[in-house]
């Protein structure tokens, strides 16, 4: 009887060899051991031989492997070995030779959710096992068609009788210097005599040579001072030859820019080609700009998302808007030929269904209005349909006899113009004696509108003629201007009021701006690219009772792209080209060029042309730090007592602000820092601390009058010399945080 199983690898290397298990195949947890020895350390001099270094230093090497594993920022993820690649690692170099670079190093390799054994229960799979050397933890899964269960868990060694392994960080900032360990391991039962070298390419720069001798089973760690002078990726070559037992280690991590980090953005639609200007700041070092383009195959993917949050507890401020919801789901699904999640759709439904049912029992005629918005479209629910034609009838007795609506009894005519438009938009043409008042109410103080606000809810009703609309088109155009990135926006006026007596949000401007245009207008698409911008995970998209709007407005201008499409980025000599496939709403195609020295000019290409795709290009760069870049009323001091490598020591920060402020705080960490985890507990005074790979970070209590905050934090570094970090952030509850320059840290051996 066959068995079917389950199979995933995880873990580190050497060869290729087929794997054979009774009952079921395997899924292989992390990796446990390490590459370390437990001790052993040397300091490698630049240029020339490596000689033995302290034995402190040599303790402080032997944990780094398991410093490293919880506190190291991961790099980019190792690209897949293709055939060929497989093929050399297993048969050795190019020429044959047994001698050849590890360089493969994913910490996954392959995962098999469905294996079916032949009739022995037994399953052979051949499977190339990546280059770290290490112990592998194989638990395996298997079921047979009579439902019965098994698993077993089993272990295998990938190592060679002599390697060589250079210890990197994850990652290194511009300017910094670290000795970097090289180890090398005798696993065989005799001595060898090696020549150990160690070579820096790319963004780091150096070499080393030493001859090394290695008792049977012994081990030594070299050093090699290196320092990093320019931002981009970086290369590590290790290699020892020892005749027949050589091994060969290259390891590559990104080297980071430096300096106060400055973006610029700029947002709009796609058709065929689109050409724009995006400036790097002055001062700017040009070698680590970086220009990416975010191109989306329309607003599925913000609204599967604003389905995600609605479905995760959110409660909209307009009780029905999941129908809406469920709605334009269905429309954008249909257009791009993505399967909808009907069990998810009729959550939706079912959920607002339950905040309406309790509006309908005495709806005025502004309640049901509101939920008339949201309602158009509720076809398959038995309830929501029976629900409309007492909804559109209390809308209907509710108007005043000059064709107004009005929510108070006392309220400005500006408020009243934009109520009477929004009600007697969501009124079907089939209530035509209804819309006929509303527009003439309207029509009588059009002379009274005059801000865009207003002027774009009116035309958006669609209870205007032609002659009518015409100065408020003219009124809105006027009211477009870019912003500083050269993006066309649309401000809110001051003093006016929505429909609701609120001061209308920058999204809600949006939305009624997007809807009040006509489809040919070029701004149109820009302004609603701008808006599903605006989208947050935890806000939605920020309008309030309006977001049944924003999303209306950002369907109708952004239709998405129906078919794959080929995007091509050019900026200078710089090129970058991608796909976009609208059957994944959820990926949108991302395309990185370095813009090179005085390049401004952007032109992004989609082949074929569709129109509604949206695209967001941030402009990276980095300036050097000025004493302008602080918080205003807060003093943020760093500093740190000698660091050693392997030991304890503690990072020292003293905080103050003006009384009843308080403040959110992020400090930089070099790869490798171990920070303790009792932080919290050792500091009541702090909330919500959190200790990332690359950054410290939480939340202080509200300062008093003249209050200074004085906090030690642990810290156990990993490698030795002086590193730079991330821009220590501070900033006030509800505020963006402000970069600050960070503090330069020395570690010794």
């Amino acid at each position: 009887m066959s068995v079917v199983t389950m199979l995933a690898l995880v873990g580190c290397g050497q060869s290729s060899a087929p794997t054979a298990m009774e009952a079921a195949p395997a899924v292989v947890d992390m990796p446990v051991g390490g590459l370390m020895a437990d001790e052993g350390g040397a300091m490698m001099k630049e240029e020339a031989e490596m000689a033995r270094p302290a034995a402190a230093a040599a303790k402080g090497a032997g944990r780094r492997d398991r410093q490293m594993a919880s506190n190291e920022a991961p790099a980019a993820e190792p690209e897949p070995m293709d055939d060929a690649d497989k093929d050399q690692a297993a048969q050795g170099g190019e020429d044959g030779s047994s001698e050849r670079t590890r360089s493969w190093f994913p910490e996954s390799f392959l995962w098999r959710p469905l294996v079916e054994t032949g009739d022995d229960g037994v399953a052979e799979l051949d499977v190339t096992v990546p280059d770290q050397l290490t112990t592998w933890r194989v638990l395996a899964l298997a079921a047979d068609a009579s439902g019965q269960q098994s698993g077993t868990v089993h272990t295998f060694d990938s190592t060679l009788p002599v390697y060589v392994d250079p210890v990197v960080p994850g990652w290194l900032y511009a300017g910094d210097r670290i000795d970097l360990p090289v180890q090398a391991v005798n696993t065989t039962d005799h001595a060898i005599s090696a020549r150990l070298s160690l070579q820096a390419q790319g963004a780091l720069g150096g070499e080393g040579v030493a001859t090394i001798a290695l008792s049977p089973g012994g081990s030594d760690v070299r050093s090699l001072p290196l320092r990093a002078d320019g931002a981009g990726e970086a290369t590590i070559l290790a290699k020892l030859s020892a005749g027949s037992d050589s091994d060969a280690a290259e390891r590559s991590f990104p080297v980071l820019p430096t300096g106060r980090p400055v973006e610029r953005h700029r947002g709009g639609t796609l058709t065929d080609d689109r050409t724009f200007s995006l400036a790097g700041p002055g001062k700017a070092d040009p070698s680590t700009e970086q220009i990416e383009v975010v191109v989306f195959a329309g607003p599925l993917a913000v609204v599967q998302a604003e389905v995600a949050r609605v479905n995760a507890g959110a409660r909209p401020d307009d009780g029905a808007y999941g129908f809406a919801l469920a709605s334009f789901v269905d429309e954008l699904s249909a257009a791009s030929g993505v399967e909808v999640d009907d069990k998810l759709n009729r959550r939706l439904q079912i959920l607002a269904w339950q905040r309406v049912v309790r509006d309908l029992r005495a709806p005025d005629a502004n309640v049901a209005a509101d939920l008339l918005g949201s309602m158009r479209d509720v076809s398959g629910h038995e309830q929501a349909e029976g629900a409309l034609p007492i909804l559109v009838s209390a809308v209907t007795r509710g108007q005043r006899a000059d064709g107004a609506w009005a929510r108070r009894d006392r309220s400005t005519l500006q408020e009243i113009l934009v109520n009477t438009a929004f009600v007697g938009r969501t009124l079907g043409e089939e209530q035509q004696g209804s819309r006929l008042r509303a527009s003439a109410f309207l029509e009588r103080f059009l002379h009274e509108v005059k801000d865009p606000y207003t002027a774009a809810v009116l035309l958006a009703s669609g209870l205007l003629d032609g002659d009518a609309e015409e100065p408020l088109r003219k009124l809105l155009d006027e009211a477009l201007v870019d912003d500083a990135d050269g993006v066309p926006t649309v401000n809110v006026p001051a003093d006016v009021v929505d429909m609701w007596g609120v001061r209308p949000s920058a999204s809600e401007m949006l939305a009624w701006t997007v809807l009040a245009l006509p489809d040919d207008h070029e701004d149109r698409g820009d302004l609603a690219a701008r808006l599903m911008q605006r989208w947050d995970a935890r806000w939605g998209f920020g309008a309030g009772r309006a977001d049944t709007l924003a999303l209306e407005a950002v369907v109708s201008a952004l239709p998405g792209a129906p078919d794959a499409v080929d995007l091509t980025l050019t900026v200078g000599d710089a090129v970058a080209r991608g796909r976009l496939d609208p059957s994944q709403p959820k990926l949108p195609v991302l395309l990185t060029v370095r813009p090179g020295t005085g390049a401004e000019e952007v032109v992004l290409k989609a082949s074929p042309a569709v129109p509604g795709l949206a695209f967001v290009a941030t402009r990276r760069s980095w300036v050097p730090w000025t004493d302008e870049d602080r918080l205003r009323g807060v003093e943020a001091e760093v500093s740190a007592d000698r660091l050693t490598v392997g030991e304890e020591g503690h990072l020292h920060l003293t905080l103050s602000a003006p009384s009843g402020t308080s403040l959110h705080v992020e400090q930089g960490l070099p790869a490798g820092v171990v920070v303790d985890p009792q932080l919290a507990q050792r500091y009541p005074r702090l909330s919500g601390v959190r200790v990332l790979q690359d950054r410290l970070m939480f939340d202080t209590a509200s300062f008093g009058a003249g209050e200074i905050l004085e906090i030690d934090v642990p810290v156990t570094p990993a490698f030795s010399g002086t590193f730079s970090t991330a821009p220590l952030l501070v900033g006030t509850r509800g505020s963006e945080p402000v970069p600050m320059a960070p503090m330069a840290w020395t570690i010794g051996s």
